[in-house]
């Protein structure tokens, strides 16, 4: 069948898409904005804008979004002086990100977010989203019609939240987190990160600090994977260096699904953040998944501000190394991220779709990628009843 034989709208209507990594308590942690309201996205990068309002959800099909909790790190500030200038001109919200644990910040992030959910009602009077707390939750949820409203589930990025402390994950799990991010900017107690920044963020003397990729997971680190894999907590490696991502396959081996949540591919483009082949293998062989990141810098190894042909580079490589069952969506937006200008918010996801159609995908492949796969992982990987 061509692609002009195709009704791509059907397609992606008739999916069940899931995002499993994007940022929208971040920005209403950080500048209070509004999920029920759309502010359409530029094509400049805009740290204040927001790509994942519900209205934007909605209009890109999105079903399920799984909504990270972060907390800003204090390196943050040493590598870029200029930031502390927010202490003077935001006072109170310099003492809401940095003047309380980030166990604290992060718990405070999921329920801003729970409540932005629980408020947010349509013109009609209608839910616009729901939390999902548990994998009985999603199940149920699954099985209504196309007319439910978006899912929410819980997710955390970087270890430091935990404070060094293993029963705080266990309170995270209790809390409905489906997953943690062990690694992010800088390196926590559990393990070291590659090096986070763009170069286009590199200005003015900021960001430029090095990391250092022999390091990896530290005795704590290998006693967080032991007690995810326990509770039935997906493991994310996105952020780990090579070093610690090895060491992590080791551990894990095909106990537990592994996810590495937005990335890209080495063999695309050759930065130590992404996958090299032979782990896009050990990640299928876990029965994991792979989401492809939705951010210029890390699909491609050159610029270019069109990203869609290096996503479907990427996931064409992914599906050839590692299979279709592994392969997912994991954009990161409103992650601070400077998002494709051809595919720069939620509501542009049709686009994706398209792509794949012309990219010779069955129905059945698209639908995979789109969702089902995350599905499976989630279903099967989060332990968590009630």
């Amino acid at each position: 069948m061509s692609s002009t034989d195709i009704d791509w709208q059907k397609i992606h209507r008739d999916a069940t898409v899931v995002d499993i990594h994007a940022h929208p308590s971040l920005k209403i942690s950080l500048w209070n904005r509004l999920l029920t309201t759309r502010i359409k996205s530029s094509r400049s990068f805009d740290p204040f804008s927001i790509h994942t309002d519900f209205i934007s959800l909605k209009k890109g099909g999105v079903d399920l979004l799984l909504s990270t909790a972060y907390a800003p790190e204090r390196g943050i500030l040493q590598e870029c002086q200029y930031i502390k200038a927010m202490k003077y001109l935001m006072p109170r919200k310099w003492k809401k990100v940095y003047g309380q644990p980030y166990f604290d910040v992060v718990m405070q992030m999921l329920d801003l977010m729970e409540s932005a959910v629980e408020n947010a009602i349509d013109e009609n009077g209608v839910a616009m989203a729901t939390m999902i707390k548990s994998v009985t939750a999603l199940e149920d949820y699954l099985q209504r019609g196309q007319d439910r409203p978006i899912g929410i589930i819980h997710n955390i990025e970087g270890a430091h939240c935990l404070e060094g402390k293993i029963d705080n994950l266990e309170k995270f799990y209790q809390r409905g987190v489906a997953y943690l991010t062990i690694a992010h900017f800088y390196a926590n107690a559990a393990v070291h990160p590659c090096f986070p920044y763009p170069e286009s963020v590199q200005i003015a003397g900021c960001f430029k600090g090095d990391r250092n990729l022999a390091l990896g997971l530290t005795p704590f680190g290998e006693e967080v994977i032991e007690k995810m894999i326990e509770l039935g907590m997906l493991l994310d490696i996105a952020h780990c260096t090579p070093t610690a991502r090895r060491r992590i396959y080791a551990i894990v081996g095909k106990r537990a699904p592994i996810i590495a949540s937005h990335v890209g591919a080495y063999a695309v483009n050759p930065d130590p953040y992404n996958l090299r082949d032979e782990e896009i293998k050990k990640i299928s062989d876990s029965g994991g998944m792979i989401g492809v990141i939705f951010m210029n810098d890390w699909l491609m190894p050159h610029a270019t501000k069109r990203g869609i042909n290096f996503i479907s580079r990427t996931i064409e490589h992914l599906i050839r190394v590692g299979g279709i069952e592994h392969v997912a969506i994991g954009t990161d937006f409103d992650g601070f991220t400077d998002t494709p200008d051809d595919l720069k918010d939620a509501a542009e996801l049709p686009r994706l779709t398209q792509r794949l159609i012309a990219d010779g995908y069955s129905v059945a492949q698209i639908h995979k990628i789109l969702g089902e796969n995350a599905l499976r992982v989630l279903c099967q990987g989060w332990r968590k009843k009630t």
